[in-house]
């Protein structure tokens, strides 16, 4: 499977997004949700994109049984953490945004080990 692609395909889908929303802030003045905004362009750009740059540069990480579950867990708490922060903005119902994190948490833990395993062997 493109890992790569994927990821990077979300990040993009994931900046577009951030930045209409950033611009959409901008046009109304009002800023309240800007946490969300900042959150989607750092794990949904940032984090997915360079998660794609490494399996780009490493490509023994997609032969990792975990990179399937770990490309659907980061992709899923990339968008799930903002939405999540928008309930805990908007709604003082902060639940999602909890668990997103620990889900978050899991799927970077995930990333390195299979960096170290597999990169180190490719080395």
């Amino acid at each position: 499977m493109r890992y790569d692609f994927i990821f990077i395909t979300a990040a993009l889908a994931c900046l577009l997004t951030g930045m209409s929303m950033g611009i959409w802030m901008g046009i109304a003045h009002d800023f309240t949700l800007s946490p969300v905004h900042a959150h989607l362009n750092l794990l949904g750009w940032v984090t997915l994109a360079l998660y794609g740059l490494i399996h780009r540069a490493y490509p023994a990480l997609g032969q990792s049984r975990a990179a399937l579950p770990q490309c659907v867990l980061a992709i899923a708490t990339s968008l799930t953490m903002p939405a999540g922060i928008a309930l805990s903005i908007l709604a003082q119902q902060p639940i999602v945004a909890i668990v997103a994190s620990i889900f978050l948490l899991i799927a970077t833990a995930t990333f390195a080990t299979m960096f170290v395993r597999r990169a180190r062997a490719t080395a």
